[in-house]
């Protein structure tokens, strides 16, 4: 049961007397020892918090303000039959009889207060079951979307109303503002036009007043609701918040098996992920909420039935993109590379853009590297419709980087394979992601494994790739997967998943979220720390919804729901473990939300705005 007092009488406050002051001169203030008193009244079943009391000198009445009840839920009042009582007093000054024990004050207790000289004033102390006087709406959420933010701001003198703000972070907050959840005050009651009593929510699309009425009958607080835009950051990254937490479980709803869903795009309103048996079945999501999306499919007319699409990304206009994963080391599949582009939306067919053989041809730039495993993860960077893109992988066991470049919604001439240089290690990488969209690249990769190196690569030619230095205060470091950069506000965001066991099968993966600056150096992720989704932010787990050791912190083999079991292992081929991480742009332009997926373990989604909250 949970208690709360919330009753505040007129409290008067023991004041010591100042050295400079002698007790005979007190006296003669008419009585100024009794206004220096304070008297304190303590439930014997609930000895806190204090009740505080109210002194009527003149009349020699002492009443302690008992809440009438004492819970915030349920109907329970305090015995005052039975109560202890405190005092201050000024120096010297006493009560005879004592006020130790226990009382029953609603027959009173009497007393006298004597002060150093031994003159006695007579006091009654009787306690009285009190209504509250706290008329206030204690919060408020949208119930459609419970990440958008509501301010609730009291009122700042008597002739100004308090309001309650929901503040507009996104054009899909004009449709919801007809299902509000608002708390108030414990025992108070309220006037409103806009609620329904049959489902208790409340309607603010015409902006209503909220009348709240304290337990007195008398005391009473108006709330304007108003919709307002957030105050927008000039640069930067202003309210971040957790959109959803999911674990994938053995009877998931989602239709999902082991070992076939290891990356992801984000499309319109959706998360899409992969499906590498049966490339029709990808998965769709609500990108807000993650809750799976009925009557909504992709598209796959002329795709191949007998390839394993396990690569699929978005581009920087909306666009999904997929490619089919071919390998011609460990085991051989079809050495024909198939990149598949949906120009007119998922529901529509996608177009062909790419049918080349691995080995030779439009790959023919990668041929020092004959052992080839790609496309298990993509990145793209650019409008692949229009203008200059290009789409990122890696090969198992190379060093470089693979660039599909394509200008106008075709290829443009072969791929580019691309080695930077530097202190590299990717033996195990399965994706990269481009900061730009034409030579000469900048990217950004990891390791894949145990070395746990994230690597970027500016612009430009020769050796030039560099590792950046983790915080080890937010970093496992025993494993890295998933990476995505993205440009926002005036930030140059880069987000990895980081796995906190070398084989990186098993173990907890969390997101970890920088902003590499202007110049990136190799201290940029330490330097330009945001949040990770296990730690928080700098200043801790408090100042980031969703942050920390559950479902919403990070994805996990071991069961966060008794009785359940984990879909399976994170392990996607040889001698990797796999994950992929994206950011996608808010249509309003004023946020971006990330996503990290582990495959068989669960998907997390937070959210970075411009919004200054």
């Amino acid at each position: 049961m949970k208690f709360k007092y919330i009753i505040s009488g007129l409290l008067m406050s023991a004041i010591l007397l100042p050295a400079c002051v002698e007790v005979d001169e007190i006296n003669r203030q008419n009585g100024v020892g009794a206004q220096q008193l304070k008297v304190t009244g303590y439930l014997v079943n609930d000895y806190k918090p204090e009740i505080p009391s109210v002194i009527d000198q003149e009349n020699g009445i002492i009443t302690v303000q008992v809440p009438y009840y004492i819970s915030d839920t349920e109907r329970i009042m305090g015995d005052i039959t039975q109560m202890k009582l405190e005092a201050q007093m000024p120096t010297g000054y006493s009560f005879s009889p004592s006020l130790e024990g226990i009382h029953d004050l609603s027959a009173g207790y009497k007393t006298n207060l004597v002060d150093d000289k031994g003159n006695a004033t007579p006091f009654t102390i009787v306690a009285e079951p009190t209504y509250s006087t706290v008329a206030k709406i204690l919060s408020g959420k949208l119930t459609e979307n419970e990440r958008v933010p509501v301010v609730i701001r009291e009122p700042q003198s008597e002739d100004k109303n308090g309001t309650f703000v929901i503040l507009r972070i996104s054009s899909t907050v004009d449709e919801i503002l007809n299902s509000v959840s608002v708390s108030f005050s414990p025992w108070s009651t309220f006037e409103c036009t806009g609620y329904d009593e049959e489902t208790g929510l409340f309607d603010f699309t015409a902006m209503p007043q909220i009348t709240v009425v304290a337990q007195d009958g008398v005391t009473k607080t108006v709330y304007d609701v108003k919709y307002e835009n957030p105050a927008i950051l000039d640069q930067g990254v202003g309210y971040i918040s957790s959109l959803f937490g999911i674990q994938f479980y053995t009877d998931n709803e989602y239709g999902m098996t082991a070992g076939n869903h290891s990356t992801l795009a984000v499309i319109d309103d959706y998360v899409i992920i992969s499906n590498h048996s049966n490339v029709s079945d990808m998965i769709i999501l609500d990108r807000y909420t993650g809750k799976k999306v009925e009557g909504v499919k992709v598209n796959t007319t002329g795709m191949p039935t007998d390839r394993e699409f396990r690569a699929i990304c978005h581009d920087d206009a909306n666009h999904l993109i997929a490619v089919s994963f071919t390998c011609s080391v460990n085991f051989v599949t079809d050495p024909n590379v198939r990149l598949f582009i949906w120009k007119d939306g998922i529901q529509n067919p996608p177009t062909s853009v790419l049918w080349a053989n691995i080995n030779g041809g439009y790959f023919s730039a990668g041929s020092a590297w004959a052992s080839r495993e790609m496309f298990y993860n993509i990145n793209c960077r650019g409008d692949v419709t229009q203008g200059d893109a290009v789409i990122a992988s890696c090969s198992l066991q190379s060093y470089r980087c693979w660039l599909m470049q394509l200008k106008d919604g075709k290829t443009n001439g072969n791929c580019f394979v691309e080695y930077a240089g530097g202190m590299v290690s990717m033996w195990s990488s399965s994706n990269c992601a481009p900061t730009t969209n034409k030579p000469p690249y900048g990217y950004v990769w990891h390791t894949g494994n145990f070395r746990a190196q994230v690597v970027y690569c500016p612009e430009g030619t020769g050796s030039r790739a560099f590792d950046l230095t983790k915080p080890t205060s937010h970093i496992w470091g025993s494993n890295t997967h998933g990476v995505d950069y993205i440009e926002f506000n005036g930030c140059r965001l880069v987000a990895f998943s980081d796995g906190n066991d070398s084989s990186g099968a098993t173990g907890s993966q969390r997101l970890y979220v920088a902003d590499l600056g202007a110049s990136p150096s190799a201290t940029a992720l330490t330097d330009g720390f945001i949040f990770d989704s296990r730690q928080g932010n700098k200043n801790g787990l408090d100042d980031i919804p969703g942050t920390g050791p559950y479902v919403t912190g990070m994805t996990s083999s071991a069961s966060f729901e008794s009785g359940k079991t984990v879909l399976g292992t994170n392990f996607a081929g040889i001698n990797r473990a796999m994950g992929d991480v994206k950011f996608a742009r808010d249509p309003n332009g004023n946020a971006v939300q990330v996503y990290m997926l582990t495959p068989d373990h669960g998907l997390i989604a937070y959210e970075l705005t411009r919004f200054d909250i």
